[in-house]
């Protein structure tokens, strides 16, 4: 009776001696894996020089540094791309100031109706956000981005 009652706990040994060492390891620096998420480009030109498609944003999200678009747009068969612009206001107030801009460039004939989610890493603004926040207009939508200094 011992000889099999020694099997079964090798066994157990065994298997929990090898299944710890298949576990993955977190992060050495503790940091957590992000996504890697749109930049967000300057935009020198005169606003009214910006063209761009037809879509709709729906909503927008903000989460740790990575704001969420929610849009609409025509399409399905072909090629798009959203990019993101970023226009200072040009008085100094606190909390700075930011309009962002939505640029769609569909290369796309087909008209059914794609709901997307675009990712934009607000990284370049983490200053600001940090000496008391950057507020940022996007389409009819305002939002405050604040970071706490640690």
């Amino acid at each position: 009776m011992n000889r099999p009652f020694n099997f079964i706990v090798t066994f157990i040994f065994v298997v929990f001696l090898f299944a710890c060492n298949t576990t993955k390891k977190t992060t050495e620096t503790g940091q957590v894996n992000k996504h890697d998420a749109d930049k967000i480009n300057l935009f020198t030109l005169p606003i009214d020089s910006l063209t761009t498609d037809h879509f709709n944003i729906d909503s927008i999200a903000l989460k740790d540094q990575t704001l969420y678009v929610f849009v609409t747009y025509g399409g399905g068969c072909g090629e798009v791309n959203f990019e993101m612009f970023y226009k200072p206001q040009l008085m100094t107030v606190m909390p700075h100031r930011n309009t962002l801009f939505l640029k769609l460039t569909d290369k796309d004939p087909c008209r059914e109706l794609i709901q997307k989610e675009l990712e934009y890493d607000l990284s370049i603004f983490n200053k600001e956000a940090k000496s008391g926040g950057v507020a940022f207009n996007l389409g009819k939508y305002e939002f405050m981005y604040t970071m706490s200094e640690k």
